[in-house]
C-alpha cells in the first residue's frame, strides 16, 4: 500500500487506515508513506527534508495511519537544502526507535542516492533500500544513471506512473489540441497532456503487442515496466475492484522476445550529451577501433551488499 502525507492533504492516510483496521489486516500489508511537501501551509516548519519535519511528519502519519510503525517511510522529494547525512542519521534514529522498518527515497537525483546510501555504508547506518520514480514505455530516462545506481548499490526501483496517467491504456486518441476521452488527461490543466509524436507512436506497436497475446494495452504497459532490470514493483491505482484485478493480471503473462524488442525499439531513448560516450558503440571505439568488444552478459547482475 502506498500513499503519501501530501495527498489530500493527509485525508488518504487517514482513510486507508480505517481500512486496514476494519479489516485487520495491518500485519498481512507493507504499508508505505512519504514526508517532504507541506501539509500546514504558512508554517516554515511544515515542509522540507530537515530532521525536525521528518519527524514531525512521521508522528502525524502514523496517527493518521492509525499504527505504530510504517513498513516503508520515504523522502517523497529532493528538497535542494537538507543535508543528505542529517537524513540518513534520522532515518537510522526512527529505525532504530521501532517506528519505521526500512527508508527510501522519492524522485531525487541519482548522484544524492548514491551519496545517502555510501554515507549509510561508511557510518554502519541503516541503508535505503528503495527509490520510488517515475517510469514506464514513454518515460525511461531514469535508464541513464537511476536504475544502474539502484542495482550497484542495493536499492530497488518502484515504479510509479507505469501506465503514464493513464495515457498507455489506448483510451486516449490524439485528436488535435488535447486528448479524447475522459479522465485526468482530459483535463485542459494537466501538464500532463504534453505528449510528443513519438508518443502517440508507441501506441501502434504497444496495441499490436496486446492484440497478440490477448490482453489489454495497460497490462502490456505494466507488465513491461514490472519486468523490467532492477525493478521491484510498480505502483497501480484503481477505482474499483475489478480495475485493480485486470491490473494484477499484467503480471500472469510473459512478453515473448519479439514483442518485447519492438517495444524497447518504439520506446528508446537516444543517448544525450556525455551519455553518448558510455554506449557500447563507444566504447568499442575507445578499446579498439575496427574490433567488437561486448558488454557483460545479458544474465550479469552484481552481487547486492550484504547489509
Amino acid at each position: 500500500m502506498d500513499t503519501a502525507d501530501f495527498y489530500t492533504a493527509g485525508e488518504s492516510e487517514t482513510i486507508l487506515g480505517r481500512l486496514i483496521a476494519e479489516a485487520k489486516v495491518r500485519d498481512r500489508v507493507v504499508l508505505t508513506t512519504k514526508y517532504t511537501n507541506s501539509v500546514d501551509p504558512g508554517d516554515p516548519n511544515a515542509g522540507g527534508n530537515g530532521r525536525k519535519h521528518l519527524i514531525r511528519a512521521l508522528e502525524a502519519s502514523l496517527r493518521r495511519l492509525g499504527t505504530d510503525h510504517v513498513d516503508l517511510f520515504l523522502l517523497h522529494t529532493w528538497d535542494r537544502v537538507t543535508p543528505v547525512e542529517e537524513v540518513m542519521r534520522t532515518f537510522d534514529d526512527l529505525v532504530r526507535a521501532g517506528k519505521i522498518r526500512y527508508a527510501g527515497l522519492s524522485d531525487v537525483p541519482a548522484w544524492y542516492a548514491a551519496r545517502a546510501q555510501s554515507f549509510a555504508e561508511a557510518h554502519a547506518l541503516t541503508p535505503v533500500v528503495n527509490l520510488q520514480l517515475p517510469y514506464s514505455l514513454v518515460e525511461r530516462t531514469i535508464e541513464t544513471e537511476h536504475v544502474p545506481m539502484g542495482q550497484h548499490l542495493g536499492l530497488g526501483i518502484t515504479a510509479w506512473s507505469p501506465l503514464a496517467g493513464g495515457f498507455l491504456t489506448g483510451k486516449y486518441r490524439q485528436t488535435g489540441e488535447t486528448p479524447s476521452g475522459e479522465g485526468r488527461l482530459s483535463d485542459p490543466g494537466n501538464p500532463a497532456q504534453s505528449w510528443t509524436d513519438r508518443d502517440w507512436a508507441l501506441l501502434k506497436p504497444l496495441d499490436k503487442a496486446a492484440n497478440e497475446l490477448g490482453v489489454t494495452m495497460a497490462q502490456v504497459a505494466i507488465n513491461w515496466v514490472a519486468t523490467r532490470p532492477g525493478v521491484a514493483a510498480a505502483i497501480v491505482g484503481a477505482s474499483s475492484a475489478d480495475q485493480l484485478g485486470k491490473s494484477m493480471a499484467a503480471l500472469d503473462f510473459e512478453l515473448p522476445p519479439d514483442l518485447q524488442a519492438l517495444l524497447d525499439e518504439a520506446s528508446a531513448v537516444p543517448s544525450e550529451s556525455v551519455y553518448r560516450m558510455l554506449t557500447p558503440e563507444y566504447q568499442n571505439w575507445v578499446i579498439s577501433p575496427g574490433v567488437k568488444v561486448g558488454d557483460k552478459p545479458a544474465g550479469y547482475a552484481p552481487s547486492v551488499r550484504n547489509w
